[in-house]
């Protein structure tokens, strides 16, 4: 009786306990996107990028004629569509004006899960499926490490560069969320007066004359998009927000790559993590970083995000010292998809050069070991199979690994 995982469901709602209510309800079956403007071209938008064939709008006594005439909408744009009026408490006139409006069905806000999940996959068995779903062309790769530093913008740079390739048309994109901002930036000695947030408050505007404008582009022809230093703008930001951008973009590029090193914890970083296809959890073999890394893999679980697309890259990898990668994979629950030579000398030079490792150091082993690794993402060739029955040795080995107890 559960929903298939990984269903997007739309709700119309500023109400906080109604958000809280709803992904209590859909924590195990999908998530919940919330519409931040009552409009129905935003809503529309987000059931473009999305796919969701259900979606929840909130009435209220002073602004139902409103609500009304925005399922009406719904409904006429969206035949197959799935709306399910909720409010807080029965009120004949609230129903009437939903079902008239063109409702599938009426809820009250805080009913039992079961009863909501029930009521969805009922709907969901009578309503055919469209027959053009949104389709999303890009793949995301997200790169992502408990500890800011220099090695996950490092990595997600060449792994964006190998992707583009000697194609020097738009291809791939660098999203670079990391902390600190824009480093990718200053490695390859570029600067961008527009950001990720400018791209958030322009998403009306978003399109190919804009991107290829106003990104920042290296001469691969690699486009890439950073944080500002100044994130005062970060705020305003939300989750819809973030739904719509990515969409948009993966429909202007082939792949895009997210370095998300040194990221706080936080719904911004589960929602990235949970919109990748594939991600990368980049460790040393340090007791910090394994230490504070399996806490990020603990969190990512705990955040119902698809575990068997998450594996393990370990950078800086010495195999004379213990632990070893194979000790790391399975204490982690990860499947193991790459390590990294030191190569500190050839970094160095890179960081300091403002040309890339393949320029700079073509022949290092840490530029070949990222290529391979981005020829594996690229044709699937991963141990993904593998990560599926490790996950219990999460924790265990830590301490042994390094002679004591870590908590």
């Amino acid at each position: 009786m559960s929903i298939t995982r990984k269903h997007s469901f739309i709700a119309v709602t500023d109400n906080q306990e109604h958000m809280r209510w709803l992904n209590a309800v859909f924590r195990d079956e999908g998530e919940v996107v919330v519409a931040d403007l009552p409009s129905l071209e935003r809503v529309r938008q987000i059931l473009d990028l999305t796919g969701a064939q259900v979606v929840f709008v909130a009435l209220t006594p002073l602004t139902l004629r409103q609500d009304a005439a925005l399922i009406e909408g719904l409904v006429a744009v969206k035949p197959l569509l799935s709306v399910i009026a909720m409010a807080d408490q029965v009120d004949n006139e609230m129903l009437l004006f939903a079902m008239r409006a063109g409702a599938r069905d009426f809820i009250l806000t805080g009913s039992r899960p079961g009863e909501v999940i029930n009521l969805v996959q009922r709907l969901q068995n009578r309503t055919p499926a469209p027959n053009n779903p949104a389709t999303s062309l890009g793949k995301i790769t997200a790169l992502v490490s408990a500890r800011p530093g220099s090695d996950t913008p490092m990595l997600a740079l060449h792994l964006a560069l190998a992707m583009q390739g000697e194609n020097k048309e738009r291809n791939t994109l660098l999203l670079d969320l990391g902390n600190p901002a824009s480093d990718t930036l200053t490695y390859l000695g570029l600067s961008s007066p527009y950001s990720f947030i400018d791209a958030v408050r322009s998403l009306r505007r978003l399109d190919s004359m804009l991107i290829d404008s106003a990104f920042a582009k290296h001469e691969s022809g690699l486009s890439l998009l950073a944080l500002p230093e100044d994130q005062g703008g970060m705020g305003e930001i939300t989750s819809a927000d973030i739904y719509v951008l990515l969409g948009m973009l993966r429909r202007y590029f082939a792949r895009i790559v997210i370095n998300l090193g040194g990221v706080p914890q936080s719904d911004f970083l589960y929602l990235l993590l949970s919109n990748a296809d594939n991600t990368l959890v980049v460790i040393e073999q340090s007791v910090p970083s394994c230490k504070q890394n399996m806490q990020l893999v603990r969190k990512m679980i705990e955040h119902k995000i698809a575990m068997e697309h998450v594996e393990l890259v370990i950078d800086r990898y010495l195999p004379q010292l213990p632990p070893d990668a194979d000790s790391l994979s399975r204490g982690f629950g990860l499947a193991l998809q790459a390590t990294l030579p030191p190569s500190g000398m050839a970094r160095l030079s890179m960081m300091n050069s403002g040309e890339s490792l393949f320029h700079c150091a073509p022949r290092d082993p840490y530029t070949l070991a990222v290529r391979k690794l981005a020829k594996r993402i690229m044709t699937n060739s991963s141990s993904a199979d593998q990560g599926s029955s490790m996950k219990k040795g999460l924790f265990k080995s830590i301490g042994s690994w390094f002679g004591g107890k870590v908590e």
